[in-house]
């Protein structure tokens, strides 16, 4: 089976608009992922992809390449049952299940699952679970052409914050924004709170990531999650 065609099309079109850095044989993998991981989120989860390309023009700068793609794309499958194990912090299965949008019957689709799971681990981190991990173990029924997903969920401890600190603010500035703190020291660590903190008092544009001003240290035999707010204008590693 495969794609219908006006989605094939969609497909190349995104490659063509993209750039691909490395040699050749770097692009062709990455031409392959690409190509696979399209037709993987269309149900045909154990697609086999071969891309043949060769040069037509070269610069020392840059290269045009010509490409083709022989997909085989095998049977197309859909989400059977959606499991959790090992949930206590979460016991309501529901709001669990809420966090994936893919339902049972869906076409399955390994980019929505992946996604999910990363709206899995935000919950987490706003419940304090910070060093959580979740393990999707798929099982396939060639019978039927479904995937059935149990979330093996290695839930941790919950952190409480034990310090804050703040690089890159005067004083004046220092004594103003302690005063808009959504949390203290002791408090569950809430990432989600930690992240709106930064986001209102740096003034930041919704497209800079914060994972670079926001460092947690940890103590994991403690449980405890040590602060640091980088305000600097240029934060340096």
């Amino acid at each position: 089976m495969q794609i219908p065609l006006a989605d094939q099309e969609q497909v190349a079109s995104s490659l063509r608009q993209r750039t691909y850095s490395g040699d050749l044989d770097a692009v062709i993998f990455e031409l392959q992922k690409r190509v696979a991981l399209a037709w993987e989120e269309r149900g045909y989860f154990k697609t086999k992809v071969q891309v043949d390309a060769r040069v037509l023009t070269s610069s020392p700068v840059n290269q045009r390449i010509w490409v083709t793609a022989h997909v085989d794309a095998g049977q197309q499958y859909r989400l059977g049952a959606l499991t959790f194990k090992n949930n206590r912090a979460v016991s309501n299965v529901r709001a669990l299940r809420n966090l994936f949008p893919i339902k049972q019957g869906d076409v399955f689709n390994i980019t929505k699952i992946r996604e999910s799971i990363e709206n899995l681990r935000k919950v987490y981190g706003e419940l304090g679970y910070i060093n959580s991990t979740f393990v999707p173990d798929m099982r396939v029924d060639e019978e039927r052409q479904t995937i059935s997903v149990d979330i093996d969920m290695d839930e941790g401890k919950p952190f409480t914050i034990s310090s804050i600190d703040f690089i890159g603010l005067d004083q004046h500035a220092l004594e103003s924004i302690s005063k808009g703190m959504y949390f203290k020291r002791g408090d569950v660590y809430n990432s989600r709170l930690a992240s709106l903190f930064m986001r209102e008092h740096a003034s930041l544009p919704s497209n800079v990531p914060l994972y670079s001003r926001i460092r947690l240290s940890r103590d994991n035999e403690l449980a405890t999650v040590g602060l640091t707010f980088d305000f600097r204008d240029c934060p340096v590693d």
